[in-house]
């Protein structure tokens, strides 16, 4: 019993830091469709502590569990749960692993988004960066292993023109 206290407390700090992370990447949205880079830097490094925070968070879990003898670990948490009888402490630990499961996606999800949202604010940065450099629209664009566009200028500096 003790160690199922222990591990609903270790579900219970990655469930909130997982909240915390999931509400930040919220604000990020709001602020990233409000063009608003100073308040897009403070949440960027709430946002990186938070990450931190969870793969800290994560390890110690892990570890816990391979110290319980569940061979894969956290790969095997799932294997675990289903094998405990739903009596009312387990079943808050099923609880606990299903929300932290949707908050995962979740935040995989916006943390997507908000990345197109940034690709897309620097591609149209960098054509008004070669537009003054007068490469208006004739640069050819590939894209690299990345998935990333990248340019090869094929006209002169606006200065020449």
């Amino acid at each position: 019993m003790n160690d199922l206290n222990h591990l609903t407390q270790l579900l219970e700090t990655l469930e909130n830091t997982s909240t915390l992370l999931n509400e930040a990447l919220k604000q990020e949205t709001v602020i990233l469709n409000a063009s608003n880079s100073e308040a897009l830097i403070t949440v960027s490094s709430q946002k990186k502590s938070l990450v931190s925070q969870l793969e800290k968070q994560t390890k110690v879990l892990h570890i816990f569990l391979v110290k319980k003898d569940v061979k894969e670990g956290l790969y095997g948490l799932e294997s675990l749960l289903n094998s405990i009888k739903t009596k009312e402490p387990e079943l808050v630990v099923h609880q606990l692993w299903t929300s932290i499961q949707i908050l995962i996606n979740n935040n995989k999800e916006l943390n997507y988004s908000n990345g197109s949202i940034i690709e897309l604010n620097k591609r149209y940065t960098q054509r008004a960066i070669d537009v003054l450099q007068g490469k208006s629209g004739l640069s050819h664009h590939t894209y690299g292993a990345d998935g990333l566009s990248t340019t090869s200028p094929l006209s002169r500096n606006i200065n020449t023109a």
